[in-house]
C-alpha cells in the first residue's frame, strides 16, 4: 500500500533477536552476574556499536593527553629515544581510530554492517591497550619504585577510564582493561620484593573490580536498549491495530480516509488524475445466512486478499464497511481504473471459498469514479464511486459501473 504494506496489511510479529551476549570471565566466584544476559537483536547491537564509537571520541584525545603528561613524568628516568617512540605510537594509533571515526559517521550503511565496524572498533582498540600495556612495561624504571608506582597509577587510570567510555561493549571493555593492566601486573608479580607482588595483588583486585563492573554496566545498558527496542515494537503494534482491520488485514475506515486524504492532496498538488473504485460483496447477507458468520468472515478475507494481489503499491485499500471495501488508485484515470477493477472482480471470482466440502462461489459488484468536477473533495468522489457501485447492483451484479 502506499505506506509500509507490514503496518497496514497484517501485523509482521515483533523481530526475533538474533545474538546472546555471553558473559564475562571473573576472578571470583562473588563477583559473578547472576541475572541472564538478555539476547541482542542487530538493531540494538547497532545502537550499542554506534554507542561505543561516540563514546570514544573523548577517550582517544586523553589517551594522547595522558601519554604526554607521563612522557614529561618519566624524561629523567627513561630512554628518552623510547619514550618518543611509545608516545608516537600511541599518537598515531589515537590518528587512525580518529580517521575510523570519521569513516564510521560517513558511512550511511553502517548498521547494515555492524559486524564490520565493530570489528575494526575492537582491533583499534586492542592495538591501543597493547601500546599502552606493553609501552607501560617497558619503560617502567628499574631504579625507581616511586615512578614504577606511577606509571602503574597512570595505567589504573587507563583502564579504569576504558570501563567508563566503552561500557556499552563489554567485550572491548574486556579485551582494553586486559591489555593494558596484565603486562606490568604480571612484571610486578615476578619482582623479588615485597611491595612490587603487594602492588601486583592490589592490581589483581583493580582488574577483578573493573571486569565485574564492565559487565554490570554493560548488562543494564543492554537491557535499557532492549526496553527502548520492545517499546518501539510495541507501540509499532499498537499503531498497526489502531490502523487496520482484524479480519481482513487491510485498512481499517479511519486508515483508509487518512491515507486517501494526503493522496487525494498530492494530486491537487501535481494535477494528475486519480480514481476510487468502490467494491461490494454480492449477496453477502445471504452468504451468512446460508453457511454461517464463520464463512462469511472467510468470504471476506478472500476478497481482501484478491485486492491485496490486484492493486499496486501505491494504491490505497480499505475495508470500509461490513461487507464493502474501496481503493484510491493514484495516476490513474477512469479507463485504467475500470480495467483494473475488472481484473480485480474476476480475481474475486476465481476464489471459491471452501465450506464443508462445498465451494462458496464469490462475485463483487465495482463502481468507479475519476476525480474532476463536483467529485474534487474524498467524500464528493467517493459518493461518485458509491453510487457507480449502486448502479451495478440494479444492473444484476458481478459487473463493473463508472
Amino acid at each position: 500500500m502506499l505506506l509500509d504494506h507490514g503496518v497496514f496489511q497484517g501485523h509482521r510479529e515483533a523481530r526475533e533477536y538474533g545474538t546472546l551476549a555471553r558473559p564475562g570471565p571473573f576472578f571470583f566466584y562473588t563477583l559473578r552476574i547472576t541475572k541472564p544476559i538478555l539476547p541482542v537483536d542487530s538493531s540494538i547491537r547497532a545502537e550499542q556499536v554506534q554507542v561505543v564509537f561516540q563514546q570514544a571520541r573523548p577517550a582517544m584525545f586523553i589517551s594522547v593527553l595522558v601519554s604526554g603528561i607521563l612522557s614529561l613524568v618519566l624524561w629523567d628516568h627513561a630512554d628518552r629515544r623510547v619514550l618518543m617512540a611509545w608516545f608516537a605510537i600511541v599518537f598515531v594509533l589515537a590518528a587512525t581510530r580518529v580517521v575510523l571515526m570519521l569513516a564510521h559517521a560517513r558511512d550511511a550503511e553502517r548498521e547494515r554492517r555492524v559486524s564490520v565496524w565493530e570489528r575494526r572498533f575492537v582491533v583499534t582498540l586492542t592495538l591501543t591497550g597493547l601500546a599502552w600495556g606493553v609501552g607501560g612495561w617497558w619503560l617502567m624504571p628499574a631504579d625507581s619504585l616511586i615512578h614504577q608506582a606511577v606509571v602503574y597509577f597512570f595505567l589504573m587510570g587507563m583502564a579504569g577510564g576504558a570501563v567508563a567510555s566503552y561500557s556499552a561493549h563489554a567485550v572491548a571493555t574486556s579485551i582494553a582493561i586486559g591489555t593494558v593492566m596484565v603486562p606490568a601486573t604480571i612484571w610486578f608479580a615476578l619482582q623479588d620484593a615485597l611491595i612490587p607482588r603487594a602492588m601486583a595483588m592490589g592490581g589483581v583486585i583493580y582488574v577483578a573490580a573493573a571486569y565485574r563492573a564492565t559487565w554490570t554496566l554493560s548488562y543494564f545498558v543492554r537491557r535499557s536498549f532492549q526496553l527502548a527496542h520492545e517499546l518501539r515494537v510495541a507501540h509499532e503494534h499498537a499503531q498497526q491495530l489502531a490502523r487496520t482491520d482484524a479480519l481482513t488485514g487491510l485498512m481499517n475506515r479511519r486508515a483508509f480516509y487518512e491515507m486517501a486524504g494526503i493522496v487525494l492532496k498530492q494530486a491537487e498538488r501535481s494535477g494528475l488524475p486519480m480514481s476510487a473504485v468502490m467494491l461490494d460483496v454480492d449477496h453477502f447477507k445471504a452468504i451468512n445466512d446460508t453457511y454461517g458468520h464463520a464463512a462469511g468472515d472467510e468470504v471476506l478475507k478472500a476478497v481482501a486478499r484478491a485486492i491485496t494481489e490486484s492493486v499496486r503499491a501505491s494504491d490505497v485499500a480499505g475495508r470500509i464497511g461490513g461487507e464493502e471495501f474501496a481503493v484510491i488508485l493514484p495516476d490513474t484515470g477512469a479507463a485504467d481504473a475500470i480495467a483494473m477493477a475488472e481484473r480485480l472482480r474476476l480475481h474475486a471470482s476465481e476464489m471459491a471459498v471452501p465450506h464443508h466440502g462445498e465451494e462458496i462461489l464469490v462475485t463483487c459488484s465495482c463502481g468507479v469514479a475519476e476525480r474532476g468536477e463536483g467529485r474534487g473533495s474524498l467524500d464528493a468522489l467517493l459518493a461518485h464511486a458509491d453510487a457507480a457501485l449502486y448502479r451495478a447492483k440494479q444492473a444484476g451484479r458481478n459487473r463493473v459501473e463508472s
